[in-house]
């Protein structure tokens, strides 16, 4: 435990060391309770102390006055009676203003609808937020749900289950619905996945742990998928929603494919695709969880917690070996954009340009 603490300040202080010259690095939202928000960021001295101006909008500060003067962080801000989504501009006495919101949207009827914005690169761009968002499937959105939904702007939702899978569990999306997108990834093209098919894949999964971890498959058998989902990124059609069935798997693999093209460290990507378990496996989701695996398979009944937990646990070293995976088969990431995805330059240059801010 004493090695984790120490650990654990010297990854702050070199987060406190990297944040010196620019005010304020790596801020994060969280919802504790209705309407309250819980801001936290690293930050030089000078950088305080911050201004908080409430916004509708990533790009535009909606009002000239500031909601909360946070002079140490983390701090907690009430803006109640907001019946859509809230993006925090921070802006520091020195050093850039910088944009953060909470990274799951707070929907009835899908748990694991996430943005994927706010994540910073390599050379210290940011991944802005509202653009990109990765979620579960979207049949029990409910009324409210849509409302949120349709304020956000959202033009294009890329449904990547197979067609047994959407007959099964269309998605449901009232008042003005964006342009759905099939772009079907996975072994079960045309028919639903069974009762048969989940005894499988639990089997797999129980005689995997006993053996070396493998990564999925759909990062290179479906690559020219991922690649058409990323050419309509490129083409700006956005703000744009990704997802399967739980929101876990083949979303996780395009997740982890377009935050790395846009040169988000490894272990930052692996981060986002755990944050399925925080979602999906937590007390007060997981009936839900269940009821949405009995319907995915058609159960007579929601499986037991034991399979849900087995089907629907992400492991770091999963992706990891798929991203291994990856480098091994075409040399490089880079590689396989462009040979796999078939992304050209000019592709990647224009996601680049939509998806990042300095």
């Amino acid at each position: 435990m004493v090695a984790l603490l120490a650990a654990g300040s010297v990854l702050a202080l070199l987060a406190f060391s990297s944040a010196a010259g620019t005010g304020i690095e790596n801020p994060t939202c969280e919802m504790p309770g209705p309407g309250v928000y819980r801001i936290d960021f690293q930050a030089s001295p000078s950088a305080m102390p911050v201004e908080v101006f409430a916004s509708s909008r990533p790009d535009r500060i909606d009002s000239a006055k500031a909601v909360l003067i946070i002079r140490s962080a983390p701090a907690e801000v009430a803006v109640p009676d907001r019946s859509r989504r809230v993006y925090f501009h921070l802006k520091p006495a020195a050093g850039a203003t910088r944009i953060v919101s909470i990274r799951r949207l707070p929907l009835e009827g899908a748990k694991n609808f996430r943005d994927l914005g706010g994540y910073r690169t390599s050379d210290g761009e940011y991944v802005r937020w509202g653009l990109v968002y990765r979620s579960n499937h979207l049949v029990n959105l409910t009324a409210r749900d849509s409302d949120y939904l349709n304020s956000l702007g959202i033009r294009l939702v890329c449904d990547v289950r197979s067609e047994g899978e959407r007959a099964r569990a269309p998605d449901h999306w009232s008042g003005n619905a964006p342009e759905f997108f099939s772009v079907p990834i996975g072994s079960n093209l045309i028919s639903s996945p069974t009762a048969d098919d989940l005894k499988r894949r639990v089997a797999a999964i129980n005689a995997q742990a006993k053996e070396s971890v493998r990564g999925y498959d759909y990062a290179i058998e479906y690559a020219g998928q991922y690649g058409k989902i990323l050419q309509r990124i490129a083409a700006g059609d956005l703000p744009v929603v990704e997802h399967c069935t739980a929101g876990k798997d083949r979303t996780g693999v395009f997740s982890a494919i377009l935050l790395t093209a846009l040169g988000v460290p490894r272990d930052t990507v692996v981060q986002d695709y755990m944050l399925s378990n925080q979602f999906l496996l937590a007390p007060e989701a997981i009936n839900a969880t269940a009821a949405d695996l009995r319907l995915a398979f058609g159960l007579p009944e929601p499986p037991d917690l034991a399979t849900v937990k087995s089907i629907m646990t992400s492991k770091p070293e999963t992706l990891a070996a798929t991203l291994d995976k990856i480098d091994q088969t075409y040399g490089s990431f880079a590689n396989y954009l462009r040979h796999a995805a078939k992304l050209s330059e000019a592709d990647l240059a224009k996601i680049r340009l939509h998806l990042l801010e300095p």
